[in-house]
This record gives structure tokens, sequence and C-alpha cells, in this order.
């Protein structure tokens, strides 16, 4: 019994970690997802770095072609990328194509988290178990904890080297060096400087701190009414 005990002890742990980390990995995948859909960002980039003389493309025809780009990357029925404006090599559709399974992966990762934590509510409100929001506070904040330590590391990266950490990220995610874009063979690269992401990954990070911040307070209040109870 002692032996059986333990083991549960040991599996209601690993399991508690994995969750927690399943959890940090889908907020951050559903702020990227939210990050990507801000498109106005990019029309702040095409004014701030003058995209329309850089590219010899209209300020209209750049946001179609950045629109086309940001509905393929996430639509899994888009089986080609084409640019109306601009030649693209196969080296620079393979790696558009890896940057697309990523984001549906991370689609899928946010869909199963939102899928999971309804079904878990709706179960318990059919239950009658008042206590299920009190349960996923609890998992959203071990998440949040892990969330905390991966923004401290990545805005420790944006101090301290931006575009080496960029590069890092590419090695990581990417097995080949097709995001290396040659401007001649895929001349979309002028139409999306480094800034670019630069900004998407402040705004990823916002929404990370904002989500945590709003965890940790809800969480809070529910000790302090606990304790009140009591």
């Amino acid at each position: 019994m002692g032996k059986n005990s333990g083991d549960k002890v040991y599996f209601n742990i690993i399991f508690r970690i994995l969750r927690s980390i399943f959890t940090a990995i889908s907020i951050i995948s559903i702020a990227t997802i939210i990050s990507l859909n801000l498109r106005f960002i990019y029309k702040f980039i095409i004014d701030k770095y003058d995209l329309v003389n850089i590219t010899g493309v209209s300020r209209e025809n750049l946001m179609s072609d950045y629109s086309g780009l940001i509905n393929y990357l996430q639509n899994p029925f888009i089986k080609s990328l084409k640019f109306e404006n601009f030649a693209m090599s196969p080296y620079g559709e393979i790696h558009f194509y890896e940057v697309k399974r990523i984001f549906i992966s991370l689609i899928i990762i946010a869909l199963i988290f939102i899928i999971v934590n309804v079904v878990y509510a709706i179960v318990c409100k059919v239950k009658n178990n008042k206590h299920f929001m009190r349960k996923i506070i609890i998992n959203l904040n071990s998440g949040s904890n892990i969330l905390i330590v991966f923004f401290i590391v990545l805005v420790s990266a944006y101090i301290i080297d931006f575009s080496k950490a960029f590069i890092i990220f590419h090695k990581i995610f990417f097995k080949n060096d097709y995001w290396i874009f040659d401007e001649n063979m895929d001349p979309i690269i002028n139409a999306l400087p480094e800034d670019l992401f630069m900004i998407y990954g402040a705004v990823i990070l916002g929404i990370i701190i904002i989500v945590c911040i709003v965890i940790k307070v809800i969480k809070q209040k529910i000790i302090s009414e606990k304790k009140y109870k009591y």
C-alpha cells in the first residue's frame, strides 16, 4: 500500500507539472494567434519604415499581400501561398509552409485547451460542483508561474540582443536555412522588416504578462474569500 501510495503521489506531481506546462504553452499559443491578427501593426510598419518606397509596392497592395500571408498561415484549407506583387522562390515557399505548420500547431493547442476547460466546466456545472472555477484558476496560476519565467527570459533576450535571439529562434524551430531570404529571389523580405517581428514579440509578451496579472489577481481574490468564510 505504501508503494502504491508513493507511486500515486509521484504520478500526481508529474501530471500537475505537465498540465502546468501545457497551460503555459496554450496561453502563449492564444497570445500569438491574437497578435498575428492585429493587422493594424503592419499598417504602422508600412508608414514607419517607408515600405512603399523600399518595395515599390503601394500601401494597399502591401496590405493585400500581407493579409494573404496571414490568412495562409492560419487557415489549413489554404494549400498554397501566392503573392500578387512579389516573386517567391521554392525555398521561400518551403519556409512559409514550415511557418504555417507551427501556427496550425499553435491553433490546435489553443483549441484543445479551450475545449478541455469548457467541457470540464460544463461537467462540473452538471454535477453541481461549486469549486470548479477555483480548480481552473489554480491550474491557470501554475501555468502563469511558468509564463513569468518565460517572460523574464525573453525580455532579457530582447534587451541583450534581439537580432541574435531572432536567429537562435529560427535555428531552434527550423532544420534548414531557408529562412535566410535572398531579396533578389524573395523580395517579400523587404516588406517584412525585422522590427515587425520585434513588435509582434513585444505584443505577445504584453498579452502574456496581462494574462498572468489577471490570473494572479483572481487567485488572490479566491484565497481571500476562502479565508473570510472561515
